[in-house]
């Protein structure tokens, strides 16, 4: 993600309490830049839920549909997982 994109996105985007926190620590450890890279990043990966507020139809959500889109597992992959999980 590109540092405009991040700015635009911090700007417009609100924060609960949880997510404050979590940027708060994250700006400890890696400093203001790198730690919006870093949160943004998580939060459009996934990897953490519930830090950003209500309103899910701005420049966020638009970059967490693209990339579940972009990193859709693969059939052979289904496969894979499924025959993993029935034990074949």
């Amino acid at each position: 993600m590109s540092p405009v994109m991040i700015l635009l996105i911090t700007k417009t985007m609100p924060q609960t309490k949880k997510g404050k926190k979590i940027m708060s620590a994250m700006t400890k450890q890696y400093g203001k830049e790198k730690a919006k890279n870093v949160y943004f990043g998580s939060i459009v990966k996934g990897k953490i839920t519930g830090a950003e507020g209500k309103g899910g139809t701005g420049k966020l959500a638009k970059a967490k549909a693209t990339y579940a889109k972009k990193h859709k597992p693969t059939r052979s992959q289904v496969a894979k997982s499924v025959k993993k999980t029935m034990g074949y």
